[in-house]
């Protein structure tokens, strides 16, 4: 992955033609292999080589298989997909031109949702990928990489609690425990129905459904065939290991793993960009701290500078890409009021991923409990102080202002992930191996017991359910067959029965969910108003034009006709739309199809009724 982030990059930057990634990939890789096999023979740290099967493998494999099947079987529709995938879909019908830098839904230049997205490699090595496999390639996104993802996901834990001195069994557990927590309900339903959340709750559902957790660490696994899923939920612990590693044995090879994940998370999400150093510093504040509280130093602090300077090579290439951005090197967008206000409360952005009371309690034990009194000894020690070195550094309220200026306010939550609760609860299964010593002292024991009998009441009492069980099938948040993608059937629905319409077309259509799901089954439809077109057309020069669109699109969607007036000046701006040219088809909720069809044989006769499906009706000329 990060041989492929930079050759995509190197493309990108270079404008050549899309399709010379794969030979600038192959180039890199047959480079970068050759170096690390030479690392590999010089040093003796050839992967792989020290590898003794245990019985415990045998339960990760089932473990693996097991939820990577269930997760086939769950319904799970994002409408994040279309900003992050359609860009690579379109991109398969001309990979003779160089790769797209504008947004590819809309059918005038308007500007991407932001430039760092441009920087991630993994959409297009997905839509490659499966294109040259002969697999559909959304399906080898939302579905394939996502199965790969959870199958991966017990190995990820296991080789990280090995490295915090776990038994292979005890890992194991470890990695089941993980799985349970991920699988355990957040208290918002937010995460789960995204922009399925009006039509559950209706149209005043932000004032009566409770956030609170809807970006939780379940709500976030549900969503593992996205990049930005996989860097918060299996790349950061997997950095947070690699770097506890290095600080203890001082090794080149873990250096370089460090920078090829560094590279590879930077090609996955963009968030990857301040995560992936925030860790890496994080852990060796830590470890200096470890060290000065120890009696008998392992290490002295001379070479403790020196291993923190070391740990800056891995984060030299997201740091390069922030500071281009900073000194607009990487334009910056001009306007940023499309991702949401300056600032928030601390306490809210905090609570998206922690969640509610009952949360904070549990994870108050976790936090406290697990790295001091399970883990114990200089590895426990290691994750206490990291953990307190990003509630100090990057979660402190006094910091808070000063991440927002600079990651977004609506970006701020995206710290809690350094918290690494899943891998915290791997860590749990040390526990057995104490309880079971019986040289132990009966007061270390009976401790653990304890603090075993706390963390089951405070799961206990956070417990809202399994986050895989439908509970929203009406609106198609429920189970689905491993052969379909995350997508709502009622926009599936309608795709198959208007896609030869508008297969085409430029569609005007509800912004939730129709506009942001159709294009990723019709990669060659425009969308007049997709979900963030304001944004859009404001950093290229044309707010007005995003204003006109959204308020268009606004129109089609009323429910409510007494308000005649400030619906006559939604007309007015449907009918310009209409009128020239930017849309040449119209898909609009049944409840409102007499009213919109009206408005448009008042501007041309020929429009009428095409297909009804789905909850929409097509409107055609």
């Amino acid at each position: 992955m990060a041989f492929w982030t930079l050759g995509y990059q190197f493309v990108l930057i270079a404008r050549w033609p899309a399709k010379t990634v794969i030979w600038c990939f192959l180039t890199i890789a047959i480079i970068g292999f050759f170096l690390l096999g030479r690392l590999w023979k010089k040093s003796g740290a050839v992967p792989g080589k020290g590898y003794e099967f245990h019985s415990s493998h045998l339960f990760l494999l089932a473990l693996g298989i097991a939820y990577a099947a269930a997760v086939l079987f769950v319904r799970r529709p994002n409408q994040d997909d279309v900003i992050y995938f359609h860009r690579a879909l379109t991109q398969l019908s001309a990979l003779d031109q160089p790769i797209f830098t504008r947004e590819t839904s809309v059918d005038r230049t308007a500007a991407v949702f932001s430039p760092v997205h441009l920087a991630t490699s993994y959409e297009m090595l997905v839509a490659l990928a499966a294109h040259y496999l002969g697999i559909r390639p959304l399906y080898g996104y939302q579905v394939i990489c996502h199965a790969i993802a959870a199958f991966s996901l017990p190995f990820v834990f296991y080789w990280c609690a090995r490295r915090f001195g776990l038994n292979p069994w005890a890992a194991a557990i470890g990695g089941l425990i993980a799985i349970a927590f991920l699988l355990m309900a957040d208290p918002s339903p937010l995460g789960t129905l995204l922009g399925a959340v009006s039509q559950v709750f209706g149209a005043g559902w932000r004032q009566s459904v409770n956030t609170a957790g809807w970006l939780g660490f379940s709500s976030v696994a549900s969503y593992l065939w996205e990049g930005k899923s996989i860097v918060w939920i299996l790349f950061l612990p997997l950095c947070l290991s690699l770097s506890y590693r290095f600080l203890n044995l001082a090794s080149v090879v873990d250096l370089v793993w460090l920078s090829l994940l560094a590279i590879a998370a930077v090609g996955l999400n963009n968030s990857a960009l301040y995560l992936i150093p925030a860790v890496i510093g994080c852990s060796w504040v830590a470890f200096v701290a470890c060290e000065l509280l120890q009696c008998q130093k392992q290490i002295g602090f001379g070479m403790q500078i020196r291993h923190g300077l070391l740990l800056t090579i891995p984060t030299i290439y997201p740091i390069t890409i922030l500071i281009l951005l900073w000194f607009n090197i990487i334009p910056k967008p001009t306007d940023i009021s499309g991702f949401g206000p300056s600032s928030m409360p601390w306490r809210e952005a905090i609570g998206w991923v922690i969640g509610g009371t009952p949360e904070m309690w549990r994870d108050a034990v976790l936090l406290i409990a697990v790295p001091l009194v399970i883990v114990r000894g200089r590895s426990g020690l290691f994750i206490f102080f990291y953990l307190l070195a990003v509630w100090l550094l990057c979660l402190n309220p006094l910091w808070a202002p000063w991440w927002m200026r600079n990651i977004l306010a609506y970006c701020y939550f995206r710290l809690v992930y350094l918290l690494q609760l899943p891998l915290l609860c791997a860590l749990i299964a040390a526990a057995g191996s104490r309880l079971s010593w019986r040289d132990g002292l009966l007061k270390d024991r009976v401790l653990t017991a304890l603090v075993i009998s706390v963390l089951i009441v405070s799961f206990v009492y956070a417990y809202r359910g399994l986050s895989i069980l439908p509970k929203y099938a009406r609106v198609g948040i429920g189970w689905k067959s491993p052969g379909e993608c995350q997508l709502l059937p009622a926009n599936i629905e309608f795709a198959n029965a208007a896609g030869r319409y508008i297969a085409h077309a430029k569609l005007l259509a509800p912004t939730w969910t129709a506009s942001c799901e159709l294009p990723l089954l019709l990669p060659q439809m425009k969308v007049v108003a997709p979900r963030s077109v304001v944004h859009y057309f404001a950093n290229v020069g044309d707010r007005d034009e995003g204003i006109l669109r959204a308020e268009a699109e606004t129109f089609i969607e009323s429910s409510e006709p007494g308000n005649s007036r400030h619906l006559g000046l939604l007309e007015a701006k449907f009918r310009k739309v209409i009128e020239t040219g930017r849309a040449d088809a119209v898909a609009v909720p049944e409840a409102q199809s007499q009213r919109v069809l009206k408005a448009l044989t008042q501007i041309n006769p020929s429009w009428h009724r095409e297909v009804q499906a789905g909850g929409l009706v097509l409107l055609v000329p």
